[in-house]
């Protein structure tokens, strides 16, 4: 009898049993990664999105998987697993066991809001198996029905187009039924879709982006395996009977490595940013002429020593006369106060020199003076400082203790010594303002906005909110507060306990702040101003293995959250972490009530949270001065950034040709000032004006 045997296409293109597993969980978690989140997302943010999410879940499937294998070795009775394949039935057991354990953990610890991290994390590592083993589980069976049908193969050397094809049909099948259940609940904005519309280039090049992308995590990921295996074999030779245990000290070995390579760059990487803060920006190039900002004429702080943002804050103060012409009132000249950042100093005195600036340039002398904690390159919103300034007719003075010259993202481990920072200013002005006649006291006011907003809301962390009465605060207004604001979440999960004299309360937006018995907006001592889709606010490193507490049950989440979409591990992180991303995106002039872009509020929660009225005349007068001075701003920054670039271009063109440049154009640049080495080190989204 002729037994025929038939070959599969492409059998020469195989993988390794986990890694088929790995295919298959990475394709079933595609869909989920097409789900609408906070902030619609370009095509170039979804392919980013989709492939970093599947590129982790085909390692986390691939990892599982591989230890159900090393677990069925073991169970043979022999250490040994140099030249060795697991037994099919055995794997198929401890892949099975996986599964077995995933669903009671699940059982025995169901998902709750409130539980502790090491309960979600727990949790996540036993789905992780569970998703590995029944990734592994399910190839297994599809080999064993290819065999019948396709018999002479070997069962572990299956074509890899036999699990491509499997996994596409699994992602179709999965995107079906998503675009089913969001069906099931609507949009809650039709307009607010999960990816904008683009062309068929934009598509592409977002195709390619993605693929990148993923290729970039399994190019990590195959690094990290090259030293794990590198490390076993070392043991594998030098230590007998290790073959079990190498591996698992292998893996430790090269996330240790890639740990230091991360934290390395991340030193470099800063050390960078601070050393360029110091270039002066060509549309900024001399100091202040006026007495009444840092760097001015009776300043004691040096210009080159507040940082870009610092240099911008103090050359953009209003003068008299524009906050006259469009309040139309008579008006005084505003006081500006930048620290200034040293690292040689310590809080302590970086506090007194702030202080004695303070008194240097009459801050006390007016009728408000506001602590400004600023974002961690050190900015403050010119909207805020330029509302704040129209409102009182210049009678303020804007102070701003800065803690560190980087984007926030990277400042994240220098909020404690902001909080210090931001007491002992408020400890110094609360103590002189009380040495003060009483009529000449000027109310004590902070402010923050993003990581400004933690720092100034963290002072009062963990004794409550008395903590802002005690430092002298007499209101304060806080917007986009950030996830990691321990105060911000003392108050969300014991309002009662950290302030019992109510004197916090949040809103979307100013006009739905709680009103008084008159019905009518009232001051509330400290005002927190959070966009219901503001990703700054809603993010949490948390979501990699739990769910956020705004997305609980699809008719009780905030609005602007999407009803239908289902919190996944890893998957919601990514697409959250790029939402953090697009709130950032903000077009001078153009002020909307979106993610973290708080401009369209700042003048009506600053009437509100200060008590500073203004007519409806003024209200709107205001709006467009701030308008048109963001766009003017912005144009001038980009014509003298784009002149430097070009003059410097053409200087080092003569020089290479021997020539002098002064000798070559005769012209005289009408801007003289070094260019910011790290301008284009940081992408525009982590821009240094307003972001995190």
């Amino acid at each position: 009898m002729v037994r025929i045997s038939f070959r599969l296409p492409g059998s020469s293109f195989i993988a390794s049993h986990a890694a088929r597993a790995g295919i298959l969980a990475a394709s079933a978690n595609v869909a989920s990664t097409f789900a609408r989140g906070l902030l619609p997302r370009t095509v170039g943010d979804q392919a980013v999105a989709t492939g970093v999410s599947t590129a982790v879940m085909y390692q986390a499937a691939t990892t599982a998987h591989a230890a159900a294998e090393t677990i069925a070795l073991f169970t043979t009775g022999s250490h040994g697993m140099r030249g060795r394949e697991p037994d099919p039935t055995r794997t198929m057991i401890a892949d099975l066991s996986f599964v077995a354990v995933g669903v009671v953990v699940d059982q025995v610890l169901p998902r709750r809001s409130d539980e502790v991290l090491a309960v979600s994390i727990v949790r996540f590592g036993t789905e992780s198996l569970m998703l590995g083993g029944a990734a592994g589980a399910v190839v297994a069976v599809v080999d064993q029905g290819l065999a019948r049908i396709f018999p002479g193969q070997e069962l572990t050397k299956r074509p890899i187009v036999v699990d491509v094809a499997l996994g596409g049909m699994v992602a179709g099948l999965n995107v079906y039924l998503r675009h089913q259940h969001a069906r099931e609940f609507g949009l809650v904005d039709p307009q607010r879709r999960a990816v904008k519309r683009a062309g068929v280039m934009a598509t592409l090049k977002a195709t390619a982006t993605g693929v990148g992308a993923a290729g970039a995590m399994l190019a990590l990921a195959t690094a990290e395996q090259f030293v794990a295996h590198s490390v076993k074999n070392f043991l594998d030779r030098k230590v007998s009977r290790f073959d079990i245990g190498s591996p698992m000290v292998g893996h430790t070995v090269a996330y240790g490595l890639l740990g230091l390579a991360a934290g390395a760059t991340f030193i470099v990487a800063k050390r960078k940013i601070e050393e360029g803060a110091s270039a002066v920006e060509p549309a900024y190039p001399e100091p202040p002429t006026s007495e009444r900002v840092t760097a001015g004429p009776k300043s004691l702080v040096p210009f080159d020593s507040i940082g870009k943002e610092g240099r911008r804050f103090v050359l953009m103060a209003l003068t008299p006369d524009e906050i006259s012409a469009v309040m139309g009132e008579p008006a005084h000249e505003p006081v500006r106060v930048v620290s200034g950042f040293g690292p040689p100093l310590g809080t302590d005195a970086r506090a007194q020199l702030c202080f004695d600036e303070m008194l240097a340039l009459g801050a006390f002398e007016k009728s408000l003076v506001c602590i400004a904690a600023p974002t961690g390159v050190g900015y403050v919103s010119y909207v805020f400082a330029e509302s704040l300034e129209y409102l009182t007719l210049g009678d303020c003075a804007i102070v701003v203790p800065q803690y560190a010259l980087v984007p926030s993202a990277m400042a994240l481990f220098d909020t404690h010594d902001g909080v210090a920072l931001q007491r002992r200013v408020l400890e110094l002005s609360r103590d002189h303002i009380a040495s003060m006649p009483y009529p000449a006291r000027p109310r004590l006011v902070q402010f923050g906005e993003s990581l400004g907003a933690q720092v100034a809301l963290d002072i009062a962390y963990p004794e409550g909110s008395g903590s802002y009465e005690a430092y002298g605060v007499e209101a304060g207004l806080y917007l986009g507060v950030p996830f990691r604001s321990t105060a911000w979440n003392s108050w969300r999960a014991a309002a009662e306990r950290f302030d019992p004299s109510n004197s916090m309360v949040v809103a979307s937006q100013p006009s739905k702040l709680p009103p008084n018995t008159n019905g009518q907006s009232r001051p509330p001592n400290h005002v927190m101003i959070v966009h219901d889709d503001d990703p700054v606010n809603k993010f949490s490193y948390r979501l990699v293995v739990a769910p956020p507490w705004w997305m609980g049950p699809p008719t009780a989440r905030p609005p602007k959250v999407p009803r239908e979409t289902v919190w996944r591990p890893i998957t919601t992180f990514v697409l959250t972490l790029v939402d953090l991303l697009n709130g950032m995106n903000f077009k001078p002039g153009e002020f909307v009530r979106r993610g973290h872009d708080y401009r369209i509020d700042s003048q009506a929660a600053i009437s509100v949270a200060y008590g500073l009225p203004c007519t409806p005349q003024q209200a709107a007068a205001i709006e467009e001065a701030l308008k048109r001075r963001e766009q003017d701003w912005a144009a001038r920054r980009l014509v003298a950034r784009k002149f430097a670039y070009a003059r410097d271009s053409v200087a080092r063109t003569l020089q290479s040709w021997g020539v002098s440049a002064d000798d070559g154009t005769g012209i005289a640049p009408p801007i003289t000032a070094d260019v910011n080495p790290t301008a284009d080190f940081i992408p525009k989204r982590f821009g240094s004006s307003g972001v995190l």
